[in-house]
């Protein structure tokens, strides 16, 4: 299926979303609403597991959805692409896995717990298990929903950042905190690579091949692998952080991608926090100083460098942003007990061995 086609299909209604039209407009009027419901077909509305919050006034908590609700079908399934289904009445729900939405166009308003956030196109909420929300699109928006399992998207989502262990801890906080409400906000700016990965990997659930989910669990490690190093990609976190928090995000990820060389200074000028204050917030939201952070992200590469590459200890030392040998070696060896071609001898006879 070409880019055109994909558009076409996304674009076309289905059944299910006629079916939610009619009963949009004729809920616009008690009279016709009350005929329009006298009319419907139960056989319809169980075969297409149709959503009329009406019909679920006698049934125990209709409005958790589980992951066997919807991966019943595809047990071996990790992720699952779904259109989600204009004019589909909005009521409050919740998960039991997360869900990332994709605004494929247009724009509207989502409701999570007391926020309310405008998504336009392009841009991308993941949001949290447990987390109550509505989507309410009455319009020709279209919204693609990948749902993944809990265990699947923390060995992907946070496997891609492994080697950004600032960015994974502060993603990994916001994503599991029980104190607000728990999701990230990824604005592309409407990035064609971006649009194109999550068509193919909607376009490969679609199509349903052979092997089908383990492409999906692979494309979608190859998508966070995309949005997280794409710099021009803003995040926006809860609304009731608190405004410095919200900036932190911004701030981890540029130590995070300057580390070698970066400096309180360098931060201070780039976010407009005195140095003082900057210090205090990095210490209270890792536990950690910038001095501390610096280095431990340093000598993890020095680690992967010394792992995977032939370059000398000068080469390495300079790579990492040391420009004095002397005080790398030093630096490592009280880290680690050993020096860096003591660690690199150890690694190599154990893999020899």
């Amino acid at each position: 299926m070409k880019i055109n086609e994909l558009d076409q299909f996304l674009r076309e209604y289905t059944e299910d979303e006629i079916f939610y039209k009619n009963h949009y407009i004729a809920a616009q009027n008690p009279d016709t609403y009350k005929t329009f419901l006298k009319n419907i077909n139960p056989d319809f509305i169980e075969e297409k597991k149709i959503i009329i919050p009406h019909f679920y006034r006698d049934i125990e908590d209709p409005y958790m959805m589980t992951e066997n609700s919807f991966f019943n079908e595809k047990e071996n399934f990790n992720v699952l692409p779904l259109k989600h289904y204009r004019y589909t009445p909005e009521f409050v729900h919740t998960h039991t896995f997360f869900e990332m939405s994709y605004v494929y166009s247009g724009r509207f308003a989502q409701k999570i717990g007391h926020d309310e956030i405008i998504l336009n196109e392009g841009d991308i909420c993941i949001l949290s298990p447990g987390v109550e929300h509505s989507v309410g699109i009455y319009d020709d928006t279209i919204l693609i929903n990948f749902l993944i399992r809990k265990s699947t998207f923390n060995n992907t989502f946070l496997a891609v950042l492994k080697e950004e262990n600032l960015l994974s801890s502060f993603f990994n906080k916001i994503l599991h905190s029980n104190t607000f409400n728990r999701y990230i906000i990824f604005r592309t700016n409407n990035s064609f690579e971006i649009k194109d990965i999550l068509c193919k990997i909607f376009h490969e659930g679609l199509e349903n091949k052979k092997y089908c989910h383990i492409v999906l669990d692979n494309l979608i490690m190859i998508f966070f692998a995309n949005l997280l190093r794409d710099e021009s990609i803003k995040i926006e976190l809860p609304q009731e952080l608190h405004k410095s928090n919200k900036y932190f995000t911004s701030i981890i990820t540029f130590i995070q991608r300057n580390y070698r060389t970066v400096t309180l200074q360098d931060l201070s000028k780039e976010f407009h926090f005195t140095v003082p204050y900057l210090s205090k917030l990095i210490k209270k939201n890792t536990g950690q100083t910038f001095k501390d952070i610096i280095q431990t992200l340093k000598l993890n590469k020095a680690i992967e460098l010394l792992t995977l590459s032939g370059l000398k200890i000068e080469e390495i030392s300079h790579s990492i942003g040391y420009e004095n040998v002397s005080q790398f070696i030093r630096i490592f060896k009280r880290a680690y007990g050993v020096s860096p071609n003591q660690y690199r001898k150890q690694v190599t006879n154990l893999i020899n061995s």
